[in-house]
């Protein structure tokens, strides 16, 4: 869903936001943005675990290009899908993934209008979805699943933000695929239904920090010791009180935002996913490598692009010496 923001979370945070990306020279830059996992960076901060970090909360998109572009240090909520897509375009090759932070596991769906039975009923239809996102993953995860490619479908390139109404809003689109509800909510009450959810796909859409090199090489005291915070406050029940408090959210609605992503608990269980973080690493630069026809001209970027090595585009040397010291 990146990503599709929770509507119900975009009015929450624009307020309480305001002014928090004001530049601080002498603070290490992160950008982070209205992902459910991302939110226990307030708590964190509100507990004076951030001093050292100038918090930019923006736009996924918005902090992905702020990323590559050196004006921000490190990302929060990152996925693989467009941590790959950056790291193969040449003035990226700075950035570096340090930590698996989450998987979706329902923030994800497939949404099909009710006369498509099954996934075969999908072929020469069209579906709406933002091609140059993580969703064309998620896509291209359940045609894959059911037998079928993107060859087999039309595209119509909607952003993610518009594409539920755009489902609703006429008969064109056979289905979409882009954020569960409350995302896709307009799409449920014109018919839809889900048939599926990144739940389906267990560890395949993957979430993390990734940090420019020369910040990481500066700093990786400052970085060690957030991973370490870190993975102390997702099973702080005083940083989720904190989190919700700011979100201005019973606790109770924020756990249950969080239902939507499996997090991962501690450092050993990060480091344990970077083998299978290189392994979806792999299967997307496959992905990226030969163009499927459905793409269309704006996200054609993204393809036909030969795989790389990609061992030094992951560094889990903290997190090692995170667990060596447990």
């Amino acid at each position: 869903m990146k990503r599709s923001v929770m509507k119900v979370m975009l009015v929450l945070l624009t307020a309480s936001w305001i002014g928090s990306g004001a530049a601080d020279a002498e603070k290490i830059r992160f950008c982070t943005f209205n992902w459910p996992v991302n939110e226990f960076l307030r708590g964190m901060e509100k507990l004076g675990q951030l001093n050292e970090f100038t918090l930019i909360h923006d736009k996924f998109e918005a902090c992905v290009y702020k990323l590559k572009k050196g004006q921000a240090d490190i990302m929060a909520g990152i996925t693989l899908f467009e941590f790959i897509a950056s790291r193969q375009e040449a003035e990226t090759a700075n950035i570096v993934f340090i930590a698996v932070t989450d998987y979706s596991a329902g923030g994800d769906a497939i949404i099909l209008r009710p006369e498509i039975k099954s996934a075969s009923d999908l072929k020469g239809k069209t579906l709406g979805v933002q091609a140059d996102s993580v969703s064309i993953q998620f896509l291209n995860l359940y045609l894959e699943k059911n037998g079928m490619s993107l060859n087999d479908i039309r595209i119509a390139h909607i952003p993610v933000e518009n594409v539920a109404k755009a489902y609703a809003s006429g008969t064109s689109l056979a289905g979409i695929a882009g954020g569960n509800s409350p995302v896709s909510d307009e799409a449920l009450n014109a018919g839809g239904r889900i048939v599926a959810t990144s739940k389906d796909f267990p560890e395949k859409i993957i979430d993390g920090f990734a940090v420019n090199l020369e910040s990481l090489q500066k700093n990786r005291d400052v970085y060690k010791a957030f991973l370490k915070k870190w993975f102390a406050a997702v099973r702080d029940p005083a940083v989720l009180e904190k989190s919700a408090q700011d979100l201005k959210v019973p606790s109770e609605e924020f756990e249950k935002w969080l239902e939507i992503v499996y997090i991962y608990q501690d450092a050993a269980a990060s480091l344990q996913m970077f083998p299978k973080a290189k392994e979806v690493t792999k299967e997307l630069q496959a992905f990226f490598k030969t163009k499927p026809a459905s793409i269309p001209g704006g996200a054609a970027r993204l393809f036909g692009k030969e795989p790389l090595n990609t061992d030094s585009w992951f560094d889990d040397s903290l997190l090692k010496e995170l667990v060596k010291e447990q």
